[in-house]
Formats: structure tokens, C-alpha cells, sequence
């Protein structure tokens, strides 16, 4: 499943990213969910560079990407859809298929709430929409009691983040946590790119514990006003067990929701066939209105 990286610069750094299918603007623009990684979708996406140019983005301190990470900076996702209009106009000719998974799902419907234009339509893989009673919440506390307060934010501040090897990263991650349910594919390339050789030895997480709990921390948007301004063709596809789409009743009548029987909030690693075939529907109907 070949592909290419590019790189290209912003303000403080350069982004990262990878290509699927032929070289030229891009028919679908992908971003990932927090602590993650391009590479971990290859499975999903690089079929679609058969027919499609598809490329996935490494976002701020994740993957390859340069791009200034500083954990106490991390004041909600508003950054995060920053560094995607600053990158868009450089890659695209007319707007894509906009898709992304948990963070990255929130992140194109933030972009896509600023401006319709950025996006032909929108697919969103269990994207992080929680309710407006956490939005208050947050908004009282600060980044260190937000984290407290989110299990996910405290177990990410205690990762284990550095290996003797990639190898020994992989091994001591399957079947187990988070992981228990992806392919061995997507974990493979999961720590290909999760992980950086260090300068003393070993290995690195190359998304840092303390930059994944703060973004966890920082997700304390209103899920609800958010996915009531999404007015771009839009398909939610949402986890059947442990979803992070709790705001999914005030929506647009573009918008559907559909639930994946049998999948957790990983549905991508789980399901990468199904959820390729509703990428590829939209990128299809992307291409019968341009006839």
C-alpha cells in the first residue's frame, strides 16, 4: 500500500503528511484522532488512492509534523482548525471530502462550521461531539483540572512513552487497552509513525504524554452547537459501544447519523472495509455533482 510524504510549512514548523494515489490536489483530506497518526489509516485509505488523490494529515504534535507543541498552550481545538486553513489553500483546488476520526472528525466540522466553502461534504468517524453540560464544566476549571477530571486525559498523562525498539512498542501494545481491537495492520503502522528514534537509544512517542492529556483535556467544545452548523452534506458514523458522539440530536437535515454494529470508538482500525465504502460513496457523490 505505497505512498508518498510531503511536508509543508507554516508559521512555526511544517506539517506532515502522506498521499494516496496520484500526485495533484486532493479529493479527500483526512485527519486523525489524538495521539495518533497518518500512517495508523493507511489500511483505510490507500485503496482509495486507486481512483481517488486522498492525503492524511500528521497533525500538531503528532507524527512527523514540526509544528510548535507546547501542552500549556492547549486552550480548546480552535488551533487545530487554525493549522487547517493554513494548510488547505496550499493543497487543494476546489473543496474536498473533508473526513476525520474523533478529534480529527471535530476538527473538520470546526473548519467547516467558520467556513462552508472549505468542504464539498463531510464524513466523520466517531467524531468527539460531547454535551453542553461538559462545555460548562470545563470552561470553570483549568487545564490541570481537566485533566483530573478526564480518566482519558489522566491515563494519557501516564503513558509509557519510551521503548527499546519499535518492535517491543508493538508487542507490548496488542490485544491489550486501546488496542485490543484493531487490525495488526493499523497498529504496525501506528508505531511506525508514533514513534521516533531517540538520540540515547530506544525509541519515542513522537505525540509526548503530556501534549495527548492536554488535548484530551482541551476537547470541551459544545458538540451540539457545533453539529447544528454544519450545513455541508455530512455523514456522523458513530461507535454501537463507548462513542465520543454524545451531541448528535440538533443537527442539520444534511446530516446523517448512523451507528456501526459491532464497533467501539477505534470503528476505523475495527472496520476499516465498511467505513472505506462510505469514504468512497462520498467521494462518489463529490464527483456526480461535478458532471
Amino acid at each position: 500500500m505505497a505512498f508518498e510524504r510531503f511536508a509543508v510549512a507554516l508559521g512555526d514548523g511544517t506539517m506532515a503528511g502522506l498521499r494516496f494515489g496520484a500526485d495533484g490536489p486532493p479529493d479527500l483530506v483526512f485527519l486523525h484522532a489524538t495521539g495518533f497518526n497518518a500512517l495508523t489509516y493507511r489500511e483505510l485509505l490507500a485503496p482509495l488512492g486507486a481512483r481517488w488523490r486522498v492525503v492524511a494529515l500528521d497533525q500538531r504534535g503528532h507524527g512527523r509534523s514540526t509544528l510548535t507543541a507546547d501542552p500549556r498552550r492547549i486552550h480548546g481545538w480552535d488551533f487545530h482548525a487554525d493549522d487547517l486553513a493554513g494548510i488547505l489553500p496550499s493543497l487543494v483546488e476546489r473543496a474536498p471530502v473533508l473526513a476525520g476520526h474523533s478529534m480529527g472528525g471535530a476538527v473538520a466540522a470546526m473548519a467547516v462550521a467558520r467556513d462552508r466553502r472549505v468542504a464539498d461534504r463531510l464524513v466523520l468517524l466517531d467524531p468527539v461531539l460531547p454535551g453542553p453540560e461538559w462545555n460548562r464544566i470545563a470552561r470553570t476549571l483549568d487545564q490541570a483540572a481537566r485533566i483530573a477530571h478526564l480518566p482519558i486525559a489522566r491515563g494519557a498523562a501516564r503513558r509509557r512513552s519510551r521503548f527499546a525498539s519499535r518492535d517491543e512498542a508493538f508487542t507490548s501494545y496488542v490485544g491489550r487497552g486501546a488496542f485490543a481491537t484493531w487490525t495488526g495492520s493499523a497498529l504496525a503502522d501506528y508505531v511506525a509513525d508514533g514513534f521516533d528514534d531517540a538520540t540515547d537509544g530506544g525509541v519515542a512517542l513522537t505525540c509526548a504524554p503530556a501534549w495527548e492529556a492536554a488535548t484530551f483535556a482541551g476537547s470541551f467544545h459544545d458538540g451540539d452547537a457545533l453539529a447544528a452548523k454544519l450545513d455541508v452534506p455530512t455523514l456522523i458514523l458513530r461507535a454501537e459501544t463507548g462513542s465520543a458522539t454524545r451531541a448528535t440530536a440538533a443537527v442539520q437535515p444534511s446530516t446523517i447519523v448512523e451507528t456501526l454494529p459491532g464497533t467501539t470508538h477505534f470503528l476505523p482500525m475495527e472496520r476499516p472495509d465498511v467505513v472505506r465504502e462510505r469514504l468512497a460513496a462520498a467521494l462518489e457523490a463529490r464527483d456526480a455533482a461535478l458532471t
